[in-house]
């Protein structure tokens, strides 16, 4: 999308639904591939899909103020207002947006317009996907109050989302200071500095991200991602084991560990110990189609084109556009004999291929070549 634009109307689709279903499920098909017009790169639709997702997990109230972060003006706030605004805070996080505007809509009346209203109102507008407007109220906000590190996250958002990545990295950079042991801040900022490319400076960055919070999955990802950009491959690794184990042990169910370190080992011609993390993959999402293309390879490479078939089949009926899967069926079908579906699933490749636009991917190491 181009800057100051709002979302398309297949993304608000898409947002729409983050409130009320499991987040990593958004995390499939759509996260190394571009799904918002104008993005620069895959790289970005993961930043975008990563910022959805796990600031809507992790961050409360999509920047709610933490106790150990409350800013000058948040700390002169009466228990009565805090109690006010907690429960505002707590609709915009359970999508009651209309209660948390009627609620500050009376606060607004009642005590007159502050900074904390105006933080509020930005996330509301946040949540309703109305980006531009919220970063005019941030606007005001940052007039009140520029000592606020979570205002500078919720800028930070609305940026990412309006494709001002210039105006994200300088408001992460303006929250590092206000807050030095926010692991989320650094996380941003590192997924900033790899969807531009610039790995040396994403790499210590997202290494602080996990120092802070070592549990924390998505900045394990982007670390094991950056790390393979660097040519760091052991290390990338062993990051995404880690990614595993953490996530196993929380009960999370998403593919994205499995994926990542079974595109790694297969890259490495390491066949035999890629295979059963991308069965893994497969199994968190049934319709992640890189796992099943990767599958795909493996079967094809060991003479196993039945099940080649199967998985690339399967890849095909959750998203038919997908062009990677209708070019290596076509192969598959090549090596059955069976030429006339083999010549279909090739225009089809063809077709697809036309329709999408032309974008770099500056993530080289991830891009899979048929």
């Amino acid at each position: 999308m181009t800057n100051g634009q709002q979302a398309s109307g297949e993304q608000r689709g898409v947002l729409s639904g983050l409130t009320s279903r499991k987040r990593d499920e958004f995390l499939h098909s759509k996260l190394l591939f571009p799904w918002a017009a104008g993005a620069k790169s895959s790289a970005l639709a993961t930043t975008i899909c990563f910022t959805l997702i796990f600031l809507s997990q992790a961050w409360p109230a999509l920047g709610g103020v933490s106790a150990a972060l409350v800013s000058p003006a948040l700390s002169q706030v009466t228990s009565s207002d805090g109690r006010r605004f907690g429960e505002i805070d707590k609709l915009i996080e359970s999508g009651d947006l209309r209660g948390a505007r009627e609620i500050l809509t009376e606060e607004v009346a009642a005590r007159g317009e502050s900074y904390q209203t105006l933080f509020r109102e930005a996330k509301i507008l946040f949540r309703e996907q109305k980006y531009r407007e919220s970063m005019k109220v941030l606007e005001r906000a940052l007039s009140l109050n520029q000592r606020d590190a979570e205002l500078y996250k919720l800028v930070a958002s609305n940026a990412i989302l309006l494709s001002r990545m210039d105006i994200a990295e300088q408001a992460l950079k303006n929250a590092v200071p206000l807050a030095p042991n926010d692991y989320l801040v650094f996380f941003h900022l590192g997924a900033l500095y790899y969807t531009d490319s610039r790995f040396p400076s994403a790499q210590p960055v997202l290494e602080k991200s996990v120092e802070l919070n070592p549990d924390y999955v998505p900045a394990r990802l982007f670390l094991g991602l950056t790390l393979e950009e660097l040519g760091q491959e052991q290390s990338a690794v062993d990051c995404y084991l880690r990614a595993i184990e953490i996530a196993e042990r929380a009960g999370q169910k998403g593919e994205q560990p499995y994926l990542y370190l079974g595109r790694l080992l297969y890259r490495e011609n390491k066949m035999a110990e890629s295979f059963p993390y991308l069965q893994k993959a497969v199994k968190a999402n049934p319709q992640s189609c890189e796992s099943l293309c990767l599958l795909a390879r493996i079967h094809s490479s060991q003479g196993q084109e039945s099940d080649a078939v199967a998985a690339l089949s399967q890849c095909i009926r959750g998203d038919p556009k997908y062009s990677e899967a209708h070019y290596l069926l076509s192969r598959a079908y090549v090596k059955q004999g069976r030429t006339g579906e083999a010549a279909k699933e090739l225009s089809q490749f063809q077709e697809l291929k036309k329709l999408e636009k032309n974008s770099r991917d500056p993530r080289k190491n991830q891009r899979a070549n048929p």
